[in-house]
């Protein structure tokens, strides 16, 4: 098997002594103590737990206990998961085969339908959406998370040196607070929970936000948003709060969250509509829909699925 990195394995060995049952105060704070140590540490501690979460949610609960019960070392046996789930080893990269581009050149990335809460070297944490990914680079003079695609939530932590968040067309710098932010195909948004930020674009317009309030940046600069009535966050709790938005929009935000094709023609796309809809069960999000508006939902062979307008 392959030599692992330092830093993974001594995750691992970390991964192994919590999960033993005896892991004592002395211990847990000898691990925050290693977390903060280094930012790798926290690279690779984020991307075993992901990896392993990947790998075994392949496996049937009946397999897993297999699995987790055999004789071998549970350390032997993280081991094998990062190999068994088809991971590229390196001190900071770990990806799957058949990603999109951006994804592979992420420090850490979501799938379908899969969200992820991920501990930051400075005790700041970041969630990702399903099908996100980023990069993370902390340096002396600056903290900075790159979102290359999907969305993130911040939470901050004050430190003695700011904390940007980058899109394509713009970056968001504050010291500490809350904020999401989404990148779409053509614009990213962003929305500032709490605290203070200063969102600059490419073309070094400034727009100053306070809590509350959000913008939109694209290839012609940053713009300012009107407050919603809808949580921009509400993924974070698997749900998608829509209020006079376009159908078209909703799928948009439904697809990280399904399987195969989720097509819909235009007749479809241009409906309105608002309420509340789950994430996580997208079949039900569909029938919900399905109920409230005149559509006809055909699905084919369990991949593809297409809405038109009934």
């Amino acid at each position: 098997m392959s030599e692992l990195p330092a830093a993974l394995e001594q995750a691992i060995e970390w991964h192994a002594r919590q999960a033993s049952g005896q892991f004592t105060e002395r211990e847990h704070q000898a691990f925050e103590r290693w977390l903060a140590a280094d930012h790798a540490h926290a690279t690779a501690w984020n991307s075993l737990r992901s990896r392993l979460d990947q790998t075994f949610a392949q496996l049937s609960g009946s397999r897993a206990r297999q699995v987790l019960n055999t004789g071998t070392s549970r350390r032997h046996l993280l081991r094998g998961a990062l190999v068994v789930g088809g991971c590229a080893l390196s001190a900071r990269l770990v990806t799957w085969p058949g990603m999109p581009l951006d994804t592979l050149a992420a420090d850490f990335s979501t799938g379908v339908a899969q969200r992820e809460t991920l501990l930051l070297a400075d005790g700041s944490s970041l969630t990702l959406n399903a099908e996100s990914a980023v990069n993370i680079d902390f340096s002396n003079d600056m903290r900075t998370v790159r979102l290359l695609r999907g969305s993130l939530m911040a939470q901050v932590e004050r430190r003695d040196r700011p904390f940007q968040v980058i899109c394509h067309d713009a970056s968001a710098q504050l010291n500490a607070g809350h904020c999401v932010m989404t990148q779409y195909k053509d614009h990213a948004e962003f929305w500032l929970k709490t605290g203070t930020a200063q969102l600059r674009s490419r073309q070094h317009q400034v727009l100053a936000l306070t809590a509350g309030q959000g913008a939109r940046a694209d290839s012609l600069g940053v713009h300012p948003l009107q407050a919603r009535a809808t949580d921009p966050a509400a993924w974070v709790r698997g749900l998608l709060e829509v209020n006079d938005q376009s159908l078209g929009q909703v799928i948009d935000r439904l697809r990280p969250y399904r399987r195969g094709v989720l097509q819909i023609s235009d007749a479809a796309a241009s409906l309105r509509i608002s309420g509340v809809f789950s994430l996580d069960n997208s079949d039900q999000a569909l029938a919900a829909l399905n109920d409230i508006l005149p559509l006809r939902i055909d699905r084919y062979w369990g991949l593809w699925t297409r809405i038109d307008r009934a």
